[in-house]
């Protein structure tokens, strides 16, 4: 067999990542970002992910972006979601940035305690004189006197029964829905981190997206169940969830209908680390004098705690106020504009068609990390200039790459290449097992592929192959049957040779060749 050809190059038309907009986010977050990565061995895209989401987690209770569409105010909570291979170091970079936040619920844990034991000395007390005044009134109604001011007394004190603390609960991990609702109802701002998401998935976000969705709007959301006190809250929420790429490509296979039409993938911001092509892009940090070393995450950790004990100081005094933050006038033409490219890139762009929902939801994600990267700089001023809301639309466009080329495997165009490649598979093993003697089609119809025979399924299969030049479908006369032969070389096809006749024909006209 002089040639036979290889698989043909299938093109997977996917869009580009760009280069990693480390440069885009502030100094300091930039060195936390540098530092993480120790020396090239954690991927960037998990230190970008892992800061970016404890930013969030530490604004999130104190700022809000006014919308210009609505003029409303946005929260800026963030739902970040991040593929990872196992050992890719989710669990570590996690561990550096949550110090602040551990020591957070330690100070709370400890002023709770001291606020609780206040509340058992005050709850004794209240407890022994609502049962004297209780005393008072049964021993009126006994000896047949009026009970009216036994009554009010007795009623005006049981409103001034003491109100027990509950810590509140800022971060989870492990959680239920039914357990997430309830702290958040309690305390209405918190994080859900996982470096485990399929679970998170699994139980929680497939089975009540409309809560995540009303956490991400900031929306009221009204609990109401049987048995249960109705609860009604605006909860604040960012998520920061992991999880090996394999489990969520399992999980999405089996429950994609359902995220897209629930809307709940459109909020997040999606990022697939491929440990195999990550060295290859060449975006590694490398040590440098100016951001290695502990200080980069100590400057880090100091403006973290700076805003976590804000936020401390307001659940202990139970005084909340946002900061409303607006965008410059030429902010906002700049983010109308750069909303209104990309609602229209699914129509100019068939590839991003994959993440149109995630298109539609672009632009309120770019304020809020615009919000956030502000925010954490500069706690003074209000309005958010052009630079940092430009820098937030090119960190934005970074993850809808992300996303695009991830998602894109769940598209139509995606698992009809698929197909196409299994079906000349099978080909090519046909050619092999049989010296690469040209063969009729009927052969492929009965006993290919058994889920591509049907001509409605096979006939564009193979015309994608044709198209390619490797093979072609030929008839040695116009009745005769259709064989299928192979690319040969310098345009020309294998000889198709019927028995009796022996008739001999090859292809004269070259055809693309194979790259």
């Amino acid at each position: 067999m002089s040639y036979l050809p290889l698989m043909p190059g299938f093109q997977h038309h996917t869009i580009p990542v760009p280069a990693i907009p480390v440069w885009a986010f502030p100094p300091v977050m930039q060195n936390a970002i540098n530092h993480l990565q120790d020396g090239g061995r954690i991927p960037v895209e998990l230190a970008i992910n892992v800061t970016l989401a404890a930013v969030a987690e530490a604004c999130q209770s104190h700022v809000e972006v006014i919308n210009p569409f609505t003029n409303m105010p946005d929260p800026c909570a963030l739902y970040i979601m991040t593929l990872a291979d196992s050992g890719t170091g989710k669990s570590t970079v996690n561990k550096q940035l949550r110090k602040p936040f551990d020591e957070l619920k330690a100070e709370l844990d400890k002023a709770f305690q001291e606020k609780l034991s206040a509340y058992e000395r005050d709850y004794a007390v209240w407890e022994t004189k609502l049962q004297a005044l209780k005393s008072n009134l049964r021993t009126a109604v006994k000896k047949g006197l009026s009970a009216d001011d036994a009554e009010a007394e007795l009623a005006s004190y049981t409103d001034m029964k003491p109100g027990k603390p509950v810590v509140p609960t800022l971060a989870y991990n492990d959680v239920s829905v039914a357990a997430l609702i309830e702290g958040l109802s309690e305390h209405p701002a918190g994080s859900l981190i996982s470096d485990e998401a399929s679970s998170i998935f699994e139980y929680c976000v497939k089975d009540n997206p409309a809560f995540f969705n009303k956490a991400w709007d900031g929306d009221l959301y009204e609990h109401k169940r049987s048995n249960q006190a109705p609860r009604s809250f605006k909860p604040t929420l960012t998520l920061s969830l992991m999880s090996q790429g394999a489990l969520f490509y399992s999980f999405m296979k089996k429950n994609q209908d359902k995220l897209l039409n629930s809307g709940l993938l459109a909020r997040f911001l999606f990022t697939n680390i491929n440990s195999n092509t990550a060295v290859l892009t060449g975006h590694r940090y490398r040590p440098n004098t100016s951001s290695c070393g502990e200080t980069a995450l100590t400057s880090f950790h100091i403006q973290i705690s700076k805003l976590l004990e804000k936020q401390k100081q307001e659940i202990l005094s139970g005084k909340i106020e946002k900061k409303k933050l607006r965008l410059s006038p030429e902010a906002v033409e700049f983010w109308e504009n750069k909303r209104d490219i990309w609602i229209a890139l699914p129509v100019n762009d068939p590839r991003w068609r994959c993440v149109d929902y995630m298109l539609q939801k672009a632009n309120t994600n770019t304020l809020r990390i615009a919000g956030l990267i502000h925010y954490f700089s500069d706690q003074e001023t209000d309005i958010i200039p052009l630079s940092v809301v430009q820098n937030a639309s090119i960190i934005m466009e970074w993850y809808l790459s992300h996303a695009a080329t991830w998602f894109y495997q769940f598209t139509d165009e995606y698992k009809f290449q698929q197909d196409a490649r299994e079906l000349y598979q099978w080909i090519y093993q046909k050619f092999i097992s049989s010296g690469g003697i040209p063969f009729r089609k009927n052969e492929l119809m009965k006993y290919g592929p058994n889920r591509l025979r049907r001509s409605d399924k096979l006939e564009p299969l193979l015309n994608s192959i044709i198209a390619t030049g490797v093979i072609i479908c030929i008839k040695t006369e116009p009745h005769s049957a259709e064989y299928i032969t192979r690319h040969i070389g310098n345009g020309y096809y294998a000889s198709v040779i019927e028995s009796p006749v022996n008739t001999h024909l090859i292809a004269q006209q070259p055809l693309k060749q194979i790259k």
